[in-house]
Parts: structure tokens; C-alpha cells; sequence
């Protein structure tokens, strides 16, 4: 059952990156942005759930299974992070983000050169100020999402085929850097190491809501903190 299970989390994960999982709301920026919301939400959280629910693991969404603390016992990382200290992270990573970004970017600006990114993002880039309403609803989507899974679902479906965590848990870091193929080449890199860090986030925590937090982070910088800096919010 459990090699069963696998096989489809990883036919999931091909679907999505092949975009063969189709879903079409029609023309228009606003409807492609509600494709690939539904798309994640369809192609990750529900193959999730019901693979968590097959495999019997319903206890991971609210506590770290036993493999997972285990390893992170190894690493001498449990509980680096604590409920409190995990919010607080969170809330200085968003605010030193919207800070950052904005004075490289304006630096850059001022040199009329292109500020430093990794990926290439196409379309999905906001435009406008709509465009920046999506560019929330996408961080949000993927940020819980993706988290649930590669980093709890995925990677316990492979611990429980393999015998090993640690295994699990990079396989699913290099899946989730090969979903994101269409960034290029260093969108994958960046994405593969921001996947260990988001697993080792869930590790030294014990909860998965940090590295949900971290990944939401992450996307509102790339959707809507830089594209707002960058002109996106001057135009209706």
C-alpha cells in the first residue's frame, strides 16, 4: 500500500511540473491566476490528504511523526525552534524581507539595471495592482499547499516505503525543486536549497506551520514585495 501510495504522490508531482494536470478558467490574467491556485490545490493538498488518510498517518498534520522527530534528534536540531521563537522568525524574516528587497531594489533602479533574482518567473509576474492581489492568493496557496506535500506527506510516504527520514526528506527536496523546472536552471538550485531549509525549519520546530510561514515568506517576496517596488503597484 505504502509503495502504492508513492508512486502516486511522485505521478502528482509529474502531472503538476508537465502541467498535465489541465484546468482552464478561460482568458484573461485574473482567470490564469485562478488556474494555477486551483491547480496547486487539486494537484498537492488534496493528493495529500488523501494519501495521509489512506496511509493512516491523519496524526502528522498535528504532530511530527515519530521518524521525523527522530531524525531531527540526530541532527541535535529538536526544539531549536519554539512556538514563540517561531513566530517571531516569522514576523522578522516578513519585515526584514519587505526591507531588504526594497533597498536593493531601489539601488538597482537607480543604476537602471536588473535587480538580483534566481528564477525566472514569466507570466506569473505581477503587473498591477490586481496582478498583486493574485500575487497574495498564490503565495498563501502555495505556501501551505506545497508544504503539506513535500515536506509532510511525500516525504513520509517515502520514509515509510525506504526505512529512512533522511531519505524521504530529500527526495522530496529534489522533487519540489524539479516542480519548479519552468524558473530555469537557477530558480531549481535556489528552490531545491530553499526546500532543506524549510525541512530542516519543520525539523527543529516540531510543527509544520513554520515552514508554511517561511514558504509564504519567500513567495510574497518573489510575487508581490519586488513587483510592488519594481512598478507594479503605480499601474491599475
Amino acid at each position: 500500500m505504502t509503495a502504492a501510495l508513492l508512486l502516486v504522490a511522485l505521478l502528482a508531482t509529474s502531472w503538476f511540473a508537465r502541467k498535465r494536470l489541465r484546468l482552464d478558467f478561460g482568458s484573461g490574467r485574473s482567470r490564469a491566476y485562478l488556474t494555477v491556485a486551483v491547480r496547486q490545490v487539486v494537484g498537492f493538498a488534496l493528493p495529500a490528504l488523501v494519501m495521509l488518510a489512506l496511509a493512516g498517518e491523519w496524526r502528522a498534520l498535528s504532530e511530527m511523526p515519530a521518524s521525523f522527530a527522530a531524525l531531527a534528534v540526530s541532527f541535535g536540531i529538536e526544539g531549536w525552534v519554539t512556538p514563540g521563537d517561531g513566530w517571531i522568525l516569522s514576523i522578522g524574516a516578513l519585515a526584514g524581507t519587505v526591507i531588504g528587497s526594497g533597498l536593493a531594489w531601489l539601488r538597482w533602479r537607480r543604476k537602471r539595471k536588473r535587480g538580483p533574482i534566481f528564477g525566472e518567473l514569466g507570466w506569473l509576474l505581477p503587473r498591477d495592482r490586481a496582478d498583486l492581489a493574485w500575487g497574495v492568493v498564490l503565495s498563501l496557496t502555495a505556501g501551505v499547499t506545497e508544504e503539506l506535500f513535500f515536506r509532510l506527506a511525500l516525504p513520509l510516504l517515502a520514509t515509510l516505503a525506504t526505512g529512512s527520514a533522511l531519505a524521504g526528506l530529500l527526495l522530496a527536496a529534489i522533487l519540489f525543486a524539479g516542480a519548479h523546472w519552468y524558473q530555469g536552471w537557477s530558480g531549481v538550485v535556489a528552490t531545491g536549497v530553499m526546500g532543506l531549509v524549510f525541512a530542516l525549519l519543520y525539523l527543529a520546530s516540531g510543527t509544520l506551520w513554520f515552514a508554511i510561514a517561511a514558504h509564504i515568506v519567500v513567495d510574497l517576496n518573489a510575487l508581490v514585495i519586488r513587483p510592488a517596488l519594481t512598478g507594479a503597484w503605480r499601474r491599475a
